[in-house]
């Protein structure tokens, strides 16, 4: 018989949901410089995935999904779902050929409700 906890995960997980997913230490390493990461067991991949919006919005660029889906963030449409219920404005642009293929994708933050203020 399963337990509700194992119940609970798996109905999550067929949802495509995982919401609250735990970072990996790789991409702990990758989004928090060494001196400036705390452990402290509960950075999601969200977490990570905003930092790496912020560091892009200083630099004047966007995200490429490339470089998302490089550092393994699950269901990387959910974790921007999940960032967009949080407050947080990311637009995502689509370059396609003539031919109507996607060439390229990325994700711009333009609102940040934790450090951009009141709206």
């Amino acid at each position: 018989m399963r337990s509700h906890n194992t119940t609970r995960t798996t109905r999550c997980r067929k949802a495509g949901l995982w919401r609250n997913h735990l970072a990996t230490e790789r991409q702990l390493a990758l989004a928090f410089p060494a001196s400036a990461h705390q452990q402290t067991g509960r950075t999601t991949q969200a977490d990570v995935l905003i930092e790496l919006l912020r560091a892009r919005r200083a630099a004047g660029l966007a995200l490429d999904l490339p470089d998302i889906l490089s550092i393994g963030i699950a269901q990387h449409s959910a974790r921007v779902a999940e960032l967009r219920g949080r407050g947080f404005i990311i637009e995502n642009s689509m370059r396609r050929s003539p031919a109507g293929h996607v060439v390229h994708s990325s994700y711009r933050l333009v609102y940040d409700p934790e450090r951009d203020g009141v709206r």
